[in-house]
């Protein structure tokens, strides 16, 4: 009988799923650079939708409903800008990760140790200020008054 035989893995505890292959993490940080710089090039980058601004005198003039639209217009754009950021980041710190899972944090250098824990408090403070169902900020309680954020 193979010692590998009824493991998910090559290891008897079954824990060598958990391993990592250089390889392996090479490929995802290449694909990840990959998927950043298509971000940054296409028309879901955050510098291409703040250029899609639409003015509040296209949707009309001299009545309510054309005032409100070219605000809630306003507000799904800047939640869009936001959104995209915020993925822009995240697709940088899983190729930081990915880099650090190989190589250990000694791995990355200063600049990029920075940029990590940058993309890490912009994450805190967008899971901070993200609106809830209620339309309140999830930093705050119900009475919009300040609260705990989880962190």
């Amino acid at each position: 009988m193979d010692e590998h035989e009824g493991h998910s893995g090559p290891g008897a505890s079954g824990d060598s799923r958990l391993a990592k292959e250089p390889e392996t993490l090479a490929t995802f940080q290449k694909r990840i650079e990959e998927v950043l710089t298509k971000l940054e090039k296409s028309a879901a980058s955050s510098k291409s939708m703040g250029d899609q601004k639409v003015p509040q005198a296209s949707f009309g003039t001299g009545f309510g409903s054309a005032k409100e639209l070219a605000t809630l217009y306003d507000k799904v754009h800047e939640r869009l800008l936001t959104l995209s950021k915020v993925f822009g980041d995240q697709v940088e710190a899983m190729g930081f990760a990915a880099v650090i899972a190989e190589r250990g944090y000694d791995g990355i250098d200063a600049e990029e140790a920075e940029r990590l824990r940058a993309i890490q408090k912009r994450t805190r403070q967008y899971e901070h200020d993200r609106p809830r169902p209620g339309g309140t900020p999830a930093g705050t309680d119900e009475k919009g008054t300040g609260g705990s954020s989880g962190y």
